[in-house]
């Protein structure tokens, strides 16, 4: 034992140097391994890149000088009504707030200009014709799309057009032509303003109209305008989607989707692809309730569109729109549901409602018809039908090609002049004994689906908004559970069971029956009547 206690010194230091020594090689290691420096990219990528940037200069430089910004001023209409200011007594009021209100006298207060801002692009630089927005030249820019209360033309005596040229210039514009229900205005620079541009030596840039009918989900594009009123601002995206509709910004929907920056300001202005070609005018942008600027989803009215009613526009002409008078839906937004019809595809335009007097009521066209083809062209999709019916003239016939009761058959419609209010509302129908038995003040519960209905009775018809008389002894939906079948459906409390398999709906009993475990594992082809209109749909639920 004494014998490694007097050892014990020498082993400490042979430890503290061992422990030195790796703590010394470690330190020496630690500063040959000095972090990997990345190399550059190699030549070939920076290549890329640099011939990427020169097309988009490139793309930039052709289309800024056909971008002009456009500042509108509509003043108030004749028609409007003086509002009142509300009349105060300022003795009413604490004596440090009298004074503020001693000129509110209860006199009426004047109307009010509106102001507008957005963008335009030259598209004939010999006559100084510019394409915009229809919203723009009608002051309501800085209006969301959401809020504009009226989609009607402008009257040209009431608007001034200010429009300011990628070089500063400022000129004045006159509108040539509108169309509100898709959004599209074309005016034309004043010819005082275009002969002194002449004069001055300034020549004005146009930009070519390219094809939309070409543009693929991917495809890089760019959107210049004068967001914010920043003048000749240039956002890159790519195309997102094109056909969509059910946006609610205007009658016609027919968008190309981007997501290049567009915020106010940006609309009336163009979207181009990579040849500086002009393959829409971009109108909107979808944003959340706290923020109208850009999230990534803007709007653009394709360029197919616009050569529609551009010959109309630039000669001043009332545009004229077929008309069918149907709501209706495309099979392939709703799978599965055109196998409730006997139809193997998922493809045809289901009808749901048909307006009163119209072409389609005349011709003998009935809800839950699918329209499969128009003469010899197949129908893909809602769009397709809607721009083939509007592109028609009135007084032609098309010769629709009809699903019905498990066969096809022909049905020749003349088509109509379109109705200015066609667009205004789906609404256009807000639109017998109980069996034994049954209560009728009670509801019947369908555990199946999840929703209770009850036959129609005054006090509920009022508590639900109808009329009594337009819908008595029709079956309403009076509770819904939010996790079942029905509240994944939307449907509310309120609704109107119409039919079920294209059948009518007779008693609450009888459509629980019909919304048997077996005819549910199938699917149920369910039409229901809301305040918005009719919609059919698809109820399927596994065993």
């Amino acid at each position: 034992m004494n014998r490694y206690r007097r050892g014990w010194p020498y082993l400490l230091v042979v430890v503290l140097l061992s422990g030195t020594t790796a703590w010394a090689q470690a330190a020496r290691q630690g500063e040959r391994q000095e972090p990997a420096v990345e190399p550059p990219p190699s030549e070939q990528t920076i290549n890329i890149l640099q011939a990427m940037s020169e097309a988009f200069r490139r793309v930039a430089s052709r289309v800024k000088p056909a971008v002009v910004q456009i500042e509108a001023t509509v003043g108030p209409d004749e028609t409007d009504q003086p509002q009142r200011r509300p009349q105060i007594d300022p003795r009413q009021l604490p004596e440090p707030f009298r004074e503020f209100f001693e000129e509110f006298d209860g006199l009426p207060q004047r109307p009010t200009p509106q102001y507008g801002r957005g963008s335009g692009v030259i598209i004939d630089a010999e006559q100084g014709f510019i394409l915009t927005n229809s919203h723009v030249v009608g002051g309501d820019e800085q209006r969301s799309a959401q809020q504009r209360s009226t989609r009607r033309k402008s009257d040209p005596k009431r608007v001034r057009l200010d429009v300011t040229l990628d070089n500063g210039r400022k000129v004045q514009a006159v509108i040539v032509g509108q169309d509100p229900k898709t959004d599209i205005a074309l005016i034309r620079i004043r010819e005082a303003d275009l002969e002194h541009l002449k004069a001055s030596g300034v020549k004005l840039q146009a930009l070519p109209i390219g094809d939309s009918s070409k543009v693929e989900v991917g495809d890089w594009v760019l959107a210049i305008g004068a967001p914010f009123g920043m003048a000749q601002s240039v956002t890159q995206g790519i195309i997102s989607a094109t056909g969509r509709s059910n946006v609610g910004i205007v009658d016609i929907e027919d968008f190309i989707q981007t997501d290049a920056a567009i915020n106010p300001g940006n609309s009336g202005g163009p979207l181009v692809n990579m040849r500086g070609e002009l393959i829409g005018i971009n109108t909107a942008i979808a944003t959340s309730g706290l923020t109208r600027g850009y999230m990534g989803i803007g709007f653009a009215i394709p360029s197919e569109m616009v050569m529609q009613v551009l010959p109309d526009l630039k000669e001043g002409r009332e545009i004229v729109r077929g008309y069918l008078g149907v709501a209706i839906i495309g099979l392939d937004q709703r799978p599965g549901l055109a196998r409730t019809f006997g139809l193997e595809e998922d493809r045809g335009i289901l009808i749901e409602e048909i307006r009163p007097n119209s072409p389609a009521s005349k011709a003998g066209l009935k809800p839950e018809d699918v329209i499969l083809a128009v003469g010899d062209r197949q129908i893909q999709t809602v769009n397709e039908l809607q721009n083939l019916v509007a592109r028609t003239r009135p007084g032609e016939t098309l010769d629709l090609i009809v699903w019905r009761d498990n066969k096809k058959i022909t049905i020749p419609v003349e088509i109509e002049k379109q109705p200015e209010d066609f667009y205004t509302t789906r609404t256009w129908q807000r639109n017998g004994r109980a069996p034994e038995g049954e209560d009728e003040s009670q509801g019947t519960a369908i555990e199946s689906v999840g929703m209770t209905v009850a036959r129609m009775t005054p006090e509920l018809a009022k508590r639900y908004g109808w009329e009594y008389d337009e819908v008595k002894n029709q079956i309403v939906v009076t509770e819904v559970d939010p996790l079942g079948e029905a509240g994944a459906l939307r449907i509310s409390e309120g609704d109107i069971i119409v039919s079920v398999q294209g059948e009518a709906v007779k008693s609450p009993v009888a459509l629980r029956k019909a919304l048997s475990s077996e005819a549910l594992k199938s699917g149920v082809r369910l039409r229901v009547r809301t305040p918005q209109g009719t919609r059919t749909l698809l109820l399927e639920v596994a065993p």
